[in-house]
């Protein structure tokens, strides 16, 4: 279903690669997870049969920098990737489909690991959205049914209160209070604090650098879900990693709203 998926080789994060160096590859390639390289050992999900592989994302960085002390920051930015890894769902690239969206689930990111060979590749619900946008796939819900309440963040809140509050809600998306529908989200967070300027503080005055307000971060507006049909309004969300829909009903729809609940509803399927 996905013939192209090896002709595009994702940068990979060494066993010894600092977190500063997996934050710039995030905000370089504007992706929201990296694979690990194959010196990582990887694991086995008994019950489920899955193997999992060490990967590295935006919200492992922020969750990593949360649970951090301010005055240890830069510390943090130089501490090993590997340390704290993501665990992805790994599969051969005959596996099932339905392996790999199941993965997702269990996982709850929004990538898994196909090998073939020497040849690894990293399949993402935005590669899944794709297959429903080509009509290869349907869902055979609606939007509303999928849709998801907005979290609000004041635009005064401090950039670390807002990375707690993105870890201790589990979303990877805040709507800025007052901001006309617009949001901040993990990989805008990450934009922010691995620009240069930031990172100039978090060496100089570690303690001091996400002492900035959401204002600051670059917050971006929701495509406009226009069709009640889910299948349809996967036609509308745009190509980035964070982008999202938001319904007449002020209801959020997702990437992860499009693949893993029609998924889990068992309505998922072929077209």
């Amino acid at each position: 279903m996905l013939p192209a998926l090896f002709e595009i080789d994702p940068p990979r994060i060494e066993k010894d690669d600092p977190t500063i160096i997996t934050g710039a590859y995030l905000k370089t390639f504007d992706l929201h997870l990296l694979p690990a390289a194959n010196d990582i050992p990887t694991l086995k999900l008994e019950m489920t049969k899955v193997t999992l592989h060490p990967a590295f994302g935006s919200y492992g960085v922020l969750k990593r920098v949360v649970e951090s002390e301010p005055k240890d920051y830069y510390k943090t930015l130089w501490s090993k990737s590997s340390d704290v890894p993501t665990w992805i769902g790994s599969f051969g690239f005959d596996a099932p489909f339905d392996d790999m969206v199941q993965a997702f689930s269990i996982t709850k990111f929004g990538g898994v690991r196909v090998v073939r060979g020497s040849e690894e590749a990293l399949v993402t619900l935005g590669d899944v959205v794709g297959l429903i946008k080509e009509g290869k796939l349907s869902t055979g819900m609606r939007a509303d049914e999928v849709s998801s309440i907005p979290i609000a963040i004041s635009k005064d809140s401090t950039v670390l209160e807002a990375l707690r509050k993105m870890i201790d809600t589990n979303v990877r998306r805040l709507f800025v209070e007052k901001g006309q529908g617009r949001f901040i989200s993990d990989r805008t967070a990450i934009d922010y604090m691995f620009s240069p300027s930031r990172l100039g503080i978090a060496r100089d005055h570690p303690e001091q650098w996400l002492d900035g307000t959401v204002e600051q971060i670059e917050a971006k507006e929701p495509g406009r879900c226009r069709s009640e049909d889910l299948d349809a309004a996967a036609q509308e969300i745009g190509p980035s990693p964070d982008d999202c829909l938001m319904t007449d009903k002020w209801r959020v729809v997702s990437r992860w709203d499009m693949v893993v609940k029609p998924w889990r509803a068992g309505k998922l399927a072929e077209a």
